[in-house]
C-alpha cells in the first residue's frame, strides 16, 4: 500500500513541475512547442487524468482509514485508561525496613506504582485492631478504591469480613486464607520455592558442608526449612543441616545468638529466614556467609552470600490487572517457579 502512494504521488509532482496546479488540486502540463497539438492534447490529458486519480485515491483512501486507526488508539487509550483508574490499598504487617516479609511486600507495592496504577500502602498493620483496619478499609471504598491487598495469613479474617461488607470491590491475600466470591488467595509458599533454593545455593557454597537454618515461627515456615534440608542433601548427601527458631519474627539478640552457636558447630552458610539478627551474630565470623530471606540483603550487609527474594510486585499487578478488567477468579492460586516470583539475587560488588 505504502508503495502506491509513492506512485501515485510521484506521478502529481511530475505533472506540478511540469506545468501548475488548479485551485481543485489537479496538475495540468504544458504542451511543448516540439509536439504536434494532437501528440501534445493526448499527452497532456493523461498526465491529468493520472494526477486526478491518485488525488481521489489518496483521499478515498485516508478517509477510509482514519475511522478505523482512530478507533485502535482510542480502545487502547481507554484500556490503559481503566487499568490505571483501578486504585488499590495495600496492608503490610511492618514496616519497610524490616529486611523481610513485610520489606518485600513494600518493594512490591513501589513496583506496582511504578507501572502507572494508583496504589496507596498500610504501614505496620500488625498494630492496628480489626476494627480499625476493617474501618480504613470502609474509608477507603467509600473514596472509590476498588482493590484491597492484605499481606499476611493474619490479617484473613479482616479481609473476609471486608470482602463481605462490600462485594463489588475486590480483595487478595498474601500467605492467607480469606473466603468470599470477590477474594482470592495467593499462596506464596505452598510449593516451598524459597527453602528450596536457598538449598542450592548453600549446598554449592559450603566448604565445611555443614549449613544452617535460622528460622522465625515454625509453624509458618517450618515446611520451607525442611525444603531447605532436603535441597542440601540432594545435593550433597554427606552434609550437616542445624534448624534452629526464635520463636518470634522479632526477636534479633535471638537470632544472632542461633547464628553464632550454628557457625561454631561448623556452618559456614547460614540462612535468615527470622530477621538481620543472622547477619548480626555472622559478622564476628569471617568464612561464615549468609543467605538473605525475601529481600536483597546485599544492600546492607556486606556478609551476604546470596537473596532468595520474593518479587510481591507480579503478583500484585496480577492482582489489578484482573479485577480492573473483568477478569478477577476468587479463590486459592498456587504461586509455581514459572511465576518466577521467588528467584536468587546475588550481591552487586564493586
Amino acid at each position: 500500500m505504502h508503495g502506491r502512494f509513492r506512485w501515485s504521488f510521484s506521478i502529481a509532482s511530475r505533472a506540478a513541475h511540469r506545468g501548475h496546479v488548479s485551485r481543485r488540486g489537479v496538475a495540468c502540463c504544458a504542451t511543448s512547442g516540439a509536439m504536434s497539438p494532437k501528440a501534445s492534447m493526448k499527452r497532456s490529458m493523461r498526465t491529468c487524468l493520472s494526477a486526478c486519480l491518485s488525488v481521489c485515491l489518496g483521499t478515498c483512501l485516508a478517509a477510509c482509514l482514519a475511522p478505523s486507526l482512530t478507533a485502535s488508539v482510542a480502545h487502547a487509550a481507554q484500556g490503559h485508561a481503566a487499568s490505571h483508574a483501578f486504585s488499590t490499598v495495600v496492608f503490610i504487617p511492618f514496616d519497610e525496613h524490616d529486611l523481610g516479609f513485610s520489606e518485600a511486600a513494600y518493594d512490591g507495592y513501589v513496583a506496582l506504582r511504578d507501572t502507572g496504577a494508583s496504589a496507596a500502602l498500610v504501614r505496620n498493620a500488625e498494630t492496628l485492631s480489626p476494627e480499625r483496619m476493617r474501618a480504613i478499609v470502609d474509608a477507603r471504598y467509600a473514596r472509590g478504591v476498588r482493590g484491597f491487598i492484605f499481606v499476611g495469613a493474619e490479617f484473613s479474617a479482616v479481609a473476609t469480613s471486608s470482602a463481605a461488607r462490600h462485594p463489588d470491590a475486590y480483595f487478595a491475600t498474601l500467605a492467607g486464607h480469606a473466603q468470599g466470591a470477590n477474594v482470592v488467595n495467593y499462596c506464596l509458599d505452598c510449593r516451598q520455592l524459597g527453602g528450596a533454593l536457598a538449598g542450592a545455593v548453600a549446598a554449592r557454597a559450603s566448604a565445611t558442608k555443614t549449613v544452617g537454618f535460622v528460622g522465625g515461627v515454625e509453624a509458618v515456615d517450618g515446611s520451607e526449612a525442611q525444603r531447605f534440608k532436603q535441597a542440601v542433601l540432594d545435593a550433597s548427601p554427606g552434609a550437616a543441616v542445624r534448624i534452629d527458631w526464635t520463636g518470634a519474627w522479632g526477636d534479633r539478640s535471638g537470632a544472632a545468638r542461633l547464628a553464632q552457636q550454628q557457625i561454631r558447630a561448623g556452618a559456614d552458610i547460614v540462612v535468615a529466614d527470622a530477621n538481620d539478627g543472622v547477619f548480626v551474630g555472622a559478622s564476628a565470623h569471617p568464612h561464615a556467609r549468609v543467605i538473605g530471606w525475601m529481600t536483597d540483603a546485599s544492600r546492607r550487609y556486606a556478609n551476604t552470600l546470596a537473596s532468595v527474594v520474593v518479587d510481591m510486585g507480579v503478583v500484585f499487578r496480577r492482582f489489578v490487572a484482573a479485577a480492573s478488567s473483568g477478569r478477577f477468579a476468587s479463590g486459592d492460586v498456587v504461586i509455581v517457579e514459572s511465576d518466577r516470583v521467588w528467584r536468587v539475587v546475588w550481591p552487586r560488588r564493586p
